[in-house]
């Protein structure tokens, strides 16, 4: 069944769309999508007319809408995508003078608790909302690459979520080249003894989270923050 367009005009990206072809304010039209309960019926949307440009359901597509399909599909899928609080970020990747990245959209649902390697990046897709988990300044907001948060590559294949996250591919270049103690104070780095799923993850610059075995994350206190 799909999901009920919304009235015309009530939704941020009907009443100002130039904003969702716009290159520069990509980052705006995100936070938008992110607080918006239409996000399912927008991708289905998208996924009708071959969006080839703009941002759809929280899915900024350049000229190439087959890259899009997966994450407009699992979140046109999605049971729910209820609106989310944005909220300023809680700790700078960087430097103290970066301005606050965008706050983390819901995931989209619950996979389940076993899964079988090959589909691992699906899960990490659906708890991602097809969204980088790291929103540094410069970030594409994308889910280009899946990363292993392993400090170096166990002999066995990743076994479940708690081991990878998602990143753009400018992301995914800055965790690469950032100090080690840095990657690691922040969970994106971790030893081969410890365990991915107690090991806290700073999830999109705005909230500490447990990245669990089954998919899903875990919102963490504020005094248990720390990798």
């Amino acid at each position: 069944m799909g999901h009920s367009p919304p009235p015309s005009k009530s939704l941020a990206c009907q009443r100002d769309p130039d904003r969702w072809f716009d290159r520069a304010h990509r980052g705006d039209a995100l936070l938008a999508c992110l607080k918006c309960s239409a996000r399912p019926w927008c991708a289905q949307e998208a996924l009708k007319c071959r969006a080839s440009y703009g941002m759809w359901a929280g899915v900024w597509i350049d000229e190439r809408h087959n890259d899009a399909v997966p994450y407009l599909q699992a979140i046109a899928a999605a049971d729910h995508c209820a609106p989310v609080e944005v909220r300023p970020a809680l700790v700078s990747i960087t430097t103290s003078h970066e301005p606050p990245v965008p706050a983390a959209p819901a995931p989209l649902r619950r996979p389940p608790a076993s899964l079988p390697a090959r589909l691992l990046p699906a899960a990490v897709l659906a708890r991602s909302s097809g969204n980088c988990e790291v929103f540094t300044e410069n970030c594409r907001y994308t889910f280009d690459r899946v990363v292993s948060r392993w400090r170096s590559e166990p002999g066995s294949q990743n076994s479940c979520p708690a081991e990878l996250f998602a990143a753009c591919a400018v992301c995914a270049e800055i965790v690469a080249a950032m100090d080690p103690q840095l990657a690691t104070r922040l969970g994106y780095l971790i030893d081969a003894d410890r365990d991915p799923a107690g090991v806290p993850f700073h999830w999109r610059g705005s909230r500490w989270v447990l990245l669990d075995r089954d998919g899903w994350l875990t919102e963490m206190a504020e005094d248990a923050r720390t990798a």
